[in-house]
């Protein structure tokens, strides 16, 4: 052992010989030590960093082998390898995975092309009420997956990850199946609206197949981005939703500072008060108005559909979500009351794009309209794969075991999106905003009803387990009888007895000489020695 000797020199040291491990040389292994104690000195945020291998804590995800977003650009791979060659899955947080892919689903195309239709249908006060509706009946299915979030592990699958824990994956399946549906149908209804809003950009208003033939290239581009992988998709994000947001502060900066045009007349017009009650067209009622604004939430569970992207779904998903939810409903209300406010009720029935002429600068607000028809989709072609491929895999359902199968380190599902695109583009092809809308709200009702009944489920079970848990729990913790009087050393005692016979004979001897002081006891006690069991030995004292 040449290398344990010589590092007895150096600085009183030892230095361990890493061959006889099969670990290379001791300048290797001295290397490999430093570097790892550097990294671990360094740890924060509850996760030991062994280079790219993450290793984490406090209910996340044993990620071994996992990256972060942006961990190829400061290691030491070229950018092009680190980015185009992904061999170590990624994994996100609250704000980069869940936050973002929640918003930018959230709020999407309706908010920007159909708020005004809206206000003009059913006035400003219903108009509110639709939303506080809406959001309520989302955030109530929130609130029921974030408490199943709390009260299982939680896997990959999303959606119907939530409801086969609790309702058996058979039920699972099905529901599993109708929620990927409407999301299918919800993509198509968003990249409509980016193809009517492009159409009209470049002159061709009325023309359904070039409004068709924009919405189809878009699911193309789109599913080619996320066949790219998550990492390219979670960056795209990022840009998006900035984009969003300035679009979204040029609108309301805009409503102070344009000039009246085409029927936007400003704040002392007095059209609040002129929009303030509804007045239906023929066909129209509060619940068909209600029916073409609630998909604008039907991506609410998006975060929750990355819960296999995520290093900790169960603070990520809670805390994400909430968030964003909360940012998209005060924009929603913007929206409603600033263009009820500012602009006329004839124009708002027919001018779909009246938005952009009450933003300061157009442009940005085209871009957000542009952008937000695009982020939905891709969120919903990110989200719904993947539930469909966790629906494969348990083969609940005969003859898609295929779907099931992924490509690359972070198993993207490459026949399951193919499936996914195939329907957005039957449904491009037969329909329009106002026909796609109410479609979409029915499969997404009775998904959100059943997250509840599955929550509801999961409360009451737990709690009667974590009751029974809690009394065995208190029986195991209280003292027998036995044990109140001898102790608990007795049965070790007679465990020690079978394994050492001697023990016995030594014991004895220590009994008969306490008995030989036994006249120094109290005075009028009798003392009298009752021999132990043979097989139980015990110290009495008279």
């Amino acid at each position: 052992m040449t290398n344990s000797s010589e590092g007895n020199g150096n600085g009183g040291r030892r230095t361990v010989d890493w061959q006889r491990f099969g670990l290379g040389g001791d300048e290797d292994g001295d290397v490999a030590v430093t570097s790892f104690r550097q990294r671990t000195n360094n740890n924060t945020g509850g996760f030991v960093d062994l280079g790219n291998e993450y290793t984490y804590a406090a209910g996340g995800h044993h990620a071994s082998g996992a990256n972060e977003i942006f961990a190829g650009e400061q290691g030491d791979k070229p950018w092009w390898r680190s980015n185009f060659f992904i061999s170590q899955p990624v994994l996100f947080g609250t704000w980069d995975g869940v936050f973002t892919s929640c918003l930018i689903n959230v709020f999407g195309v309706i908010v920007f092309l159909r708020s005004g239709w809206i206000v003009a249908q059913a006035g400003i006060l219903n108009a509110v009420l639709i939303i506080f509706c809406t959001v309520v009946i989302a955030l109530v299915s929130v609130l029921s997956a974030i408490g199943i979030c709390e009260r299982c592990r939680v896997e990959s699958g999303g959606v119907y990850f939530l409801i086969a824990h609790t309702l058996g994956s058979r039920f699972g399946g099905a529901l599993g199946l109708l929620y990927c549906f409407g999301q299918a149908v919800g993509c198509a209804l968003n990249v409509m609206g980016f193809g009517e809003s492009m159409a009209g950009l470049v002159g061709l208003e009325g023309s359904k197949w070039a409004i068709r033939g924009f919405a189809t290239a878009a699911v193309l581009l789109l599913g080619c981005i996320n066949v790219a992988g998550v990492k390219w998709v979670i960056k795209l994000q990022f840009i998006l939703l900035m984009i969003l947001l300035i679009s979204a502060l040029d609108f309301m900066v805009g409503s102070f500072t344009s000039e009246a045009s085409g029927g936007f007349n400003g704040w002392a017009s007095g059209n609040f008060v002129e929009n303030l009650w509804p007045k239906y067209d023929d066909g129209y009622s509060w619940y068909r108005v209600f029916g073409v604004f609630f998909p604008t939430v039907t991506g609410v569970l998006s975060g929750i559909n990355m819960s296999g992207d995520l290093r900790a779904p169960s603070t990520d998903i809670p805390n994400g979500t909430l968030a964003a939810f909360g940012t998209s409903t005060f924009l929603y209300l913007v929206f409603v009351l600033f263009l009820g406010a500012t602009c006329q009720r004839s124009f708002l029935y027919t001018d779909y794009m009246i938005s952009v002429k009450v933003s300061a600068v157009h442009f940005l607000l085209l871009a957000g309209i542009y952008v937000s028809s695009m982020s939905s989709c891709l969120g919903a072609m990110y989200g719904t794969p993947r539930v469909l491929q966790s629906i494969a895999k348990e083969s609940v359902i005969p003859g898609i075991d295929i779907l099931g199968k992924g490509r690359g380190p972070n198993k993207v599902p490459l026949y399951a999106m193919a499936i996914v695109a195939l329907v957005t583009v039957s449904f491009i092809i037969v329909g329009d905003i106002n026909f796609l809308a109410p479609i979409v709200t029915m499969p997404f009702l009775l998904t959100y009803a059943c997250i509840d009944y599955a929550y509801f489920a999961l409360a009451q079970t737990f709690d009667i387990q974590e009751q029974r848990e809690e009394r065995f729990r208190i029986q195991a913790s209280s003292p027998s009888y036995e044990t109140r009087r001898y102790g608990s050393v007795s049965d070790t005692g007679n465990d020690l007895d079978l394994l050492f016979p001697d023990r016995g004979a030594s014991q004895e001897t220590a009994e008969s000489a306490e008995l030989t002081a036994a006249p120094n006891s109290a005075p009028g006690v009798l003392t009298t020695r009752v021999p132990a069991p043979p097989t139980r030995r015990r110290l009495r004292n008279g």
